[in-house]
């Protein structure tokens, strides 16, 4: 019984360990920031951009692309199953505009499988998507269009979402993890020769690309399957930390929990479902790319990374009192000094304007407050596109 039970910690323990390294090391890689790169040789480009409902917050938006257009650029709006003035806002603001009804395929795939048939009349090298909430940093889109068109691969920018100045602790963490999944470790994993995951805006795609995949699939996570999809045809996607594009997260509690269910939902729904998958693809080919993707959507959400590191530490300490094994313990302890040591270089190089160090320090709490959404999300995954609620926050940015 006491092999047994140390055989099946030490097993769990090093199944965690390829996630708990390859996070540690993308951290370590992601500090130091890139040169800086102009786009000044950017092909024309279409943006893309789905809008549901979107007339409060799509004229900054708008404006923000604009801005940032030559002569033969186009900026598409599709007006997906709007009940709004979204259309109407978009055309004055200087946008092409199509309008998609259809109460059965509703979401963003097939706002972009619209779109992009569409915009096939101009013809252009380079297409890029852009969601309606979102502000660019300057000479984004150029960067964003140049680095796909040199490449001939997709290209995905520095995409954050950020908490209110006076957001909870709750919305702050929140933008401090994706910051570390968004920027540090996609930053650390591009110097690693890993593909960069979508992370749903900010995305440039040669257009002849996207063509050859099914954006309409119906995934309440279709960016990230795309990047799945393009790297096994051979097109993994890059990151072009330079493009910084941003969003607010929402403000209210419910919208929050909303839109967490279907990141984190489907984040884990295509882990378990691509995971192996990508390993067994990268073995047969011999190809390094497939096996780093593999590898690193093997990493789940913070939250639940912290969680379960946590938790076998806890059970290889109760264990160790138990039966005197202390090899589980230490592979534990090891594995979680490794991890927090990641976590504090990240916030101490992208977090503090974010968290208080007495804040970093109650981060174990926030984890355990997150474990009864866990736990809603296993019992009733989410399963369909679901638009998350736009609030207060949006005030005051035209």
């Amino acid at each position: 019984m006491t092999i047994l039970g140390n055989g099946l910690l030490l097993v769990a323990l090093l199944l965690l360990m390829p996630a708990v390294l390859l996070f540690a090391a993308e951290i370590a890689l992601g500090l130091r920031r890139p040169a800086p790169r102009d786009g000044a040789d950017a092909p024309p480009f279409t943006v893309l951009i789905p809008a549901h409902d979107e007339a409060a917050v799509i004229t900054p938006t708008l404006r923000a692309i604009a801005a940032q257009l030559r002569g033969q650029d186009r900026m598409l709006v599709v007006a997906d199953n709007c009940s709004d003035a979204t259309a109407a806002i978009a055309a004055a603001q200087g946008a092409e505009v199509t309008e998609r009804q259809d109460a059965v395929r509703r979401g963003k795939g097939y706002a972009l499988a619209h779109g992009l048939a569409h915009a096939a009349r101009w013809a252009h090298p380079v297409t890029i998507i852009v969601d309606a909430d979102c502000l660019l940093s300057p000479n984004a889109l150029h960067q964003l269009a140049d680095r796909a068109a040199r490449s001939g691969r997709p290209v995905q920018g520095d995409y954050r979402l950020e908490a209110a100045a006076n957001g909870s602790r709750a919305s702050r963490f929140s933008a401090f993890a994706i910051r570390v999944k968004n920027y540090a470790r996609l930053l650390g994993g591009s110097r690693l020769g890993i593909p960069c995951l979508l992370t749903g805006s900010g995305m440039a795609f040669p257009t002849a690309l996207l063509s050859r995949v099914d954006l309409g699939s119906g995934e309440i996570v279709e960016d990230l399957l795309l990047g799945v999809d393009l790297t096994l045809q051979g097109a993994a996607p890059l990151f072009c930390p330079e493009a910084r594009i941003t969003s607010p997260l929402p403000a209210t509690r419910e919208a929050a929990e909303t839109q967490r269910a279907r990141w984190e939902g489907g984040y884990m729904s295509i882990m378990r479902r691509y995971v192996l998958r990508l390993f067994g693809t990268g073995l047969m080919r011999r190809d390094a790319k497939i096996l780093g993707l593999a590898l690193d959507l093997a990493i789940p959400p913070l939250s639940l990374l912290v969680a379960g590191q946590g938790a076998l530490v806890l059970l290889a300490a109760l264990w160790a009192l138990g039966s005197g094994e202390v090899a589980p313990l230490v592979l534990g302890v090891v594995q979680t000094v490794l991890l927090v040591a990641a976590v504090g270089m990240a916030w101490l190089r992208y977090g503090r304007d974010l968290l208080s160090p007495g804040e970093v320090a109650r981060l174990p709490l926030s984890v355990l407050a997150k474990l009864g959404f866990y736990r809603r999300l296993l019992r009733a995954p989410q399963r369909g596109w679901v638009r998350t609620a736009r609030g207060d926050e949006m005030k005051g940015r035209e």
